[in-house]
Order: C-alpha cells, then sequence, then structure tokens
C-alpha cells in the first residue's frame, strides 16, 4: 500500500486544501474543503486534516468527536483530489485517519454516504464499516470500531 500520512491543516496549508477537488461526477457526493474547513473552524473540536503522499498534498479528511457518544469519533468528510485518484491513496489515506483516531483513543468511527457513491461505499466496506441501520441526512451510516491491536485495514 501507498504510504499516506495525515496532518493538522495549518494557516501555512488550508489554502492548498482550499483548491483540492475532486472530479465533476464526485461533487454531490462531498462538500468542498472550503465548507469543511469552515465548519471545523465552527466546531473547536474538530480536526481538518491534510493527508499526504510525502511532501504531496493529495487529500483532506474531517474528523469530528461525537459529542453523545463518547469514545466515537464521525468522519465528516473525506477525499482525495480528482489528480491522485485510482493510485490506492483512499485506502491508505484512510488507514492514516484511522490510526489517528485510534492513537486519539477513539474506539469507533462513524461515516456516512450519499446513496449511490458505489466508489466510497466499496472503499469503507473495504476497510471494515458496516452499515448500521440509520440513516442521517439521507445518507447511509456505516460505522468501524478501532481496537488498540488491529492494524487500521489490515
Amino acid at each position: 500500500m501507498v504510504p499516506v500520512h495525515c496532518e493538522p491543516v495549518t494557516a501555512d496549508t488550508y489554502e492548498a486544501v482550499m483548491a483540492l477537488d475532486v472530479l465533476p461526477g464526485q461533487r454531490d457526493y462531498v462538500a468542498p474543503n472550503v465548507r469543511s474547513l469552515a465548519d471545523a473552524w465552527a466546531c473547536p473540536a474538530a480536526e481538518p486534516l491534510a493527508l499526504r503522499e510525502g511532501a504531496e498534498l493529495v487529500g483532506f479528511a474531517l474528523l469530528k468527536p461525537a459529542a453523545d457518544v463518547p469514545g466515537t469519533v464521525s468522519l465528516c468528510r473525506y477525499m482525495i483530489d480528482h489528480r491522485f485518484q485510482g493510485r490506492r491513496l483512499g485506502h491508505a489515506g484512510l488507514t492514516a485517519v484511522l490510526d489517528r483516531a485510534r492513537a486519539a483513543g477513539y474506539t469507533r468511527v462513524r461515516l456516512s454516504v450519499v446513496p449511490g457513491n458505489h466508489v466510497a461505499f466499496r472503499l469503507y466496506r473495504t476497510a471494515g464499516f458496516g452499515e448500521t441501520g440509520e440513516l442521517e441526512d439521507g445518507e447511509i451510516v456505516l460505522a468501524r470500531d478501532l481496537t488498540p491491536d488491529d492494524a487500521a485495514m489490515s
């Protein structure tokens, strides 16, 4: 798997993160990064993350602690820039995000997927996420438990 790491979005990187974009046909599935960064600003507990392959910025993720469920974090946004898709960076980046959540002490990750987003659904299922039976704002909710001794997606 391609090594990808995540790091906090900073004053030095936020403009580059805002410039990341998905393919036109994917825009109905994920909010623009400028919106995600605004959401993170409004929620001080949120953690906006830049995804890098080496020094190259390839994607973005946003983690928010679930206020009503201790030990659970929501992966509110996840995207790989269109220029880097098709190189398994989605899998590698998700591994890095799950490892970061685990290291922060979270034991469960929740996320939601827009119906019809088959690529994201397949990615999350491969990573061990399962449907909870819930819908959130019309999106399918998935969750995955994190244990200290499991390596993300292994």
